[in-house]
């Protein structure tokens, strides 16, 4: 019995092994030798061309094998998605289409792959009239599609085994290989007419003569230069500005910018990926520019700007001279060479208003690439016309020192502009000149010398000292063009010294800027800006960058959240011009980061954040989880850098399921620029009208903060000299979490001397201290308090504590409150002042169309009158003025803001401490107490107030002195609290009642 059963098992296992070798192929996968004629020319089509619809990749893989066979005279019915029918004699099945064959040919295909190979595989399955061709990406589908009409295709048609299966596998290095060798066969016969090209081109360049400015006046003094033949030998003989040597220098070998040539099979491997940037490039490389790049004449592109500049040449010259490495393609590396002397030959630009230097620059920095990059094929003429072109065409005009006749406003050499403020602190140095020293160092060492010099020396030292406040400066408008170019400057010199000179300040800044934002979509305006929505899609660059240079994987999930959340489907690279990152740096950025993705962009970002000096300011958020929760943004300021930055010393904003109330006015040229929107009128801060000053600022005075000196021609150290760059002075910074992991904020309290901001012939002394609790409550997440101390030098001086409407509606004023409402939420405002009147300035009109009515509108309103934006609409209301009425030098404002979700008249019960002794204040909802003593400087003296409560209060007591507390409530001991130094403030849970606070013997 045993034995039969034994029998009968291996029989059957003899069964299954013969069919699974049937059905799934092995050492003898055709055992009938049986073979089909699938389809023959003139015969009706038998089959049709099935594909997965959820996968683009085997969709287009389907059409590619359909237009194959039409190709070659054989018919096809149209490739469809979700037929079901099983009637058909044959399918071609592309993907997981259900299919058994799909599946088969899948889970082979899986079998044999491994996870980590970044090689191509395919494999073909054919059984029952289905053949199923699967691939592991969309280059594999294009070689298994060459590959399987090689193999099968016959003058009689497709014709294959019976049951088939092929398991395919090559490596990205030999596909390229293959790729490079297959197009520079097909470039060959071309090499001799370009290299005459250049040859005649050597030539011509080298007798052509011109101007450093073709435009300049008939009566100006104008030196006439051989353009492509004469150039400064020696760059410390040109100027009187002279910096010390650099403290690192460039490797000896080319490539050097932006990587080396061990770098090269990496970005030949990254080019494999399905990327916009991988195809824009593969798109530019295969792109013959019109005329060799002779640029046509200059035309007119708008109002008062005349030029031929185009970026996408550009782009387009890079990509060539990247191609000439990766394929090894003289074809290629000569283009390039005559690309870019043609177009800086014929780069033509007779006026750009603004910025002309970006332009220029994008092109110098292109002759750095080409330079770098192609430097096995220059010539000794080559690069002495590259040198001279760049400098002459580029950088050169002698008949004028105005740093706005320049054509680059550093000038040549580039010892103009600061490293504070100013268009200095963009790519002319950190990236325009910087890499062309380092593409012709070694040929001309002076380029390097000065150039390097400035950087180390200068920008440098100046960058890693306002970087230690934990955020860019300059504001988050500038963020893109002030500091994504320190970033590139950081890997520009990474790969060509060897080190990246900024130390981890750098890296803190961005992860401060990206603390600015509040939900999705929203961030805290710092300084100019355009619009309150935020522009998340420019922010790519330096998640990109930080991502790269520091290794950071949650920077590497915010780029992946960025590019798939707010870059609109649209690659945010393909623009790239003479600002941020182009198509070419990411061919190159995919290749050297080789950071994972933490998954969670919010990784390691902190609830409350605070920016140290020179700042002194706090973003505090409830919770990253909650996108709704309550955010808000304190300032208090202690210097200015001038440039981008306004006068928003001591200054807040709000948000709560919207933007609830923010700094308004639009950034642009005009007055409103100047007088609304960078002065503090625009902001939610403290206006002291000097009658004696009104007739200055053209009649647009509104009292608020002095205007700091101009900052673009000063260096750190004339800077961190200047008393006038003084704006104020942190008096006391200090917060807490809710729990020991720090994920749920709990308050954050900022005070500070802001005298310094104003102007000395106004006041003697201004203070502010702002304090953010979140309650605990969900119908009232939030409060608010802040607390001003205001003496005037005169008590004719009118003093206004300002609430910028951020909604387009009007606010309600009842009483002593003000109500606003944005997107879900909604603002409430109690003035706990007395003496005080609360006037509504705004209001927006509305023609007959809709649209809105600037000149009839007062939401841009300076003593009354309305400050054009020239039709620019920033869709504010306006704002709150709280006037104190006091005819005294000397005014407190007190006011309570909490914030609640929009629609909700709930009551809340906010009101003044009461009995106050040496403190003023306000209690919201019986449960919090904001005491602020009174005192200028921090009290050394008792205490006293009265809390009407339900029971137990949480206090927080402003402005006391270094060292310990006595806390009664109704003559009960309630501990002994500590206040710090740098604090100042007590924070403690007691009962309602009279509380007294007194030093601790």
């Amino acid at each position: 019995m045993k034995a039969t059963l034994k029998l009968i098992v291996l029989v059957i296992c003899f069964i299954l092994c013969l069919s699974l070798l049937t059905a799934c192929g092995g050492d003898d996968w055709n055992p009938t030798g049986k073979d089909v004629t699938l389809i023959a020319k003139g015969d009706p089509a038998k089959y049709l061309c099935v594909y997965n619809g959820n996968d683009i990749t085997t969709k287009n893989a389907a059409l590619l094998f359909k237009n194959e066979v039409i190709s070659n005279g054989l018919k096809c019915v149209p490739t469809v998605y979700g037929h079901t029918s099983e009637d058909d004699e044959f399918e071609i099945l592309f993907g997981e289409t259900g299919r058994t064959a799909s599946n088969v040919a899948s889970e082979f295909l899986s079998s044999k792959i491994d996870d980590k190979s970044d090689d191509y595989h395919w494999v073909f399955y054919y059984r029952d009239g289905k053949l199923a061709i699967v691939a592991n990406d969309s280059v594999a589908y294009e070689l298994a599609i060459e590959d399987f009409f090689n193999k099968y295709m016959t003058e009689n048609g497709i014709v294959f085994k019976d049951t088939l299966k092929e398991y395919v596998t090559i490596s990205y290095n030999d596909y390229f290989r293959e790729l490079s060798e297959k197009k520079k066969q097909e470039h060959e016969e071309y090499l001799d007419q370009l290299t005459s090209l250049l040859a005649a081109q050597r030539e011509e360049l080298s007798t052509l003569r011109g101007t450093w400015d073709k435009h300049a006046s008939a009566s100006s003094t104008n030196l006439e230069v051989n353009l492509f033949a004469d150039y400064t030998e020696d760059l410390m003989t040109a100027t009187t500005v002279k910096w010390d040597a650099p403290t690192a220098y460039p490797i000896s070998e080319h490539p050097r910018l932006l990587f080396t040539k061990d770098d090269l099979p990496a970005i030949r491997k990254a080019l494999s990926e399905d990327t916009a940037s991988n195809e824009s490039f593969l798109r530019y490389v295969d792109i013959n520019i019109q005329s060799n790049c002779v640029l046509p004449a200059p035309t007119s592109q708008g109002a008062n700007t005349t030029h031929n500049f185009t970026s996408s040449y550009l782009n387009i010259i890079q990509a060539k001279a990247l191609a000439y490495l990766l394929y090894g393609d003289e074809y290629y590396g000569y283009q390039a060479i005559l690309y870019v002397k043609n177009y800086i030959k014929t780069l033509d630009i007779v006026q750009i208003p603004t910025d002309q230097c970006r332009s220029y620059g994008y092109v110098m920095y292109t002759a750095a690439l080409v330079y770098d990059w192609c430097y096995d094929l220059l010539t000794e003429t080559d690069k002495i016309q590259l040198i001279a072109g760049v400098e002459n065409c580029l950088c050169r005009d002698d008949k004028s020192k105005k740093v706005v006749k320049s054509k680059m406003e550093v000038l040549f050499p580039p010892s103009a502009e600061a490293a504070i403020a100013g268009h200095g602190n963009e790519y002319q140095v950190l990236r325009d000149y910087l890499s062309f020293a380092i593409a012709i160092y070694g040929d001309n060492n002076s380029w390097y010398e000065y150039v390097g010099g400035r950087v180390y020396h200068d920008l440098v030292p100046a960058r890693n000292y306002l970087y230690q406040t934990g955020n860019v400066w300059q504001g988050t408008g500038y963020a893109f063009t002030r500091h994504v170019p320190t970033l590139i400057s950081a890997w520009i010199l990474q790969i060509a010294n060897g080190e990246n000179p900024y130390n981890d300040v750098l890296h803190d800044a961005i992860w401060g800027l990206f603390n600015y934002e509040v939900a999705p979509g929203y961030i805290f305006t710092d300084g100019d800006k355009t619009a309150n929505l935020y522009e998340q899609s420019k922010y790519v660059h330096h998640a990109y960058l930080a991502a790269y240079l520091y290794d950071d994987s949650a920077m590497m999930a915010m780029l992946e959240y960025l590019l798939d959340n707010h870059c609109g489907g649209e690659n945010p690279f393909s623009n790239g011009g003479y600002s941020g990152i182009n198509d070419i740096s990411c061919v190159i950025l995919n290749a050297l980061c080789d950071t994972e993705s933490s998954g969670d962009r919010y990784e390691g970002m902190e609830l409350i954040k605070y920016y140290g000096s020179y700042l002194g300011q706090y973003t505090v958020r409830e919770s990253w989880d909650d996108e709704s929760s309550a955010a808000v943004y304190m300032r208090i300021k202690e210097r200015t850098t001038g440039g981008h930055e306004h006068l928003d010393a001591g200054t807040f904003e709000i948000y709560y399921k919207g933007l609830l109330t923010s700094d308004g006015g639009i950034y642009n040229s005009t007055d409103h620029y100047t007088y609304y929107h960078t002065a503090t009128i625009s902001h939610n801060g403290l206006i002291i009208y000097n009658s004696l000053l009104n007739k200055t600022e053209r009649g647009w005075y509104s009292g608020g903060q002095r205007r700091p000196p101009d900052t673009n021609g000063i260096a750190l150290d004339e800077w961190l000299l200047n008393s006038k760059m003084d704006t104020g002075k942190i008096t006391g910074k200090q917060h807490g979490y809710a729990n020991e992991e720090e994920t749920k904020a709990l308050y954050a309290y900022i005070a500070g001397d802001i005298t310094k901001a104003y102007d000395s012939s106004t006041v003697g002394y201004v203070g502010r201290r702002m304090l953010t609790v979140y309650t605990g409550d969900e119908e009232f997440p939030m409060v608010f308090f802040v607390y001003d101390d205001i003496l005037a030098n005169s008590k004719n001086f009118e003093k206004r504590f300002l609430l910028q409407i951020t909604s387009p509606n009007e606010p309600t004023i009842s009483g002593n409150r003000v109500i606003t409402e944005n997107g879900d939420g909604r603002l409430v405002l109690t003035s706990l002042s007395s003496d005080v009147s609360i006037n509504p300035v705004g209001g927006r009109v509305y023609n007959s169309s809709g649209n809105y009515d600037e000149a009839n509108s007062s939401n841009y309103s300076v003593n009354g009158k309305q400050l054009s934006s020239g039709g620019s609409d920033d869709g504010h209301w306006g704002r709150i003025e709280i006037v104190s009425t006091k005819k005294n030098a000397h005014s407190t404002f007190m006011n309570v803001i909490y914030v609640t979700d929009k629609g909700n008249d709930s009551s809340v019960d906010v009101r003044k401490l009461g009995s106050a002794v040496g403190v003023e204040g306000g209690v919201f909802n019986k449960k919090i107490a904001a005491v602020f003593a009174t005192e200028k400087n921090r009290t050394k003296d008792e205490l006293s107030f009265t809390v009407s409560g339900d029971g137990s209060v949480d206090y927080y007591v402003s402005g006391v002195a270094a060292g310990k507390w006595q806390v009664t409530v109704d003559g009960k001991d309630c501990g002994t609290y500590t206040a710090t130094e740098e604090g100042g403030l007590l924070t403690f849970t007691a009962p309602d009642g009279k509380v007294v606070i007194a030093p601790a013997n």
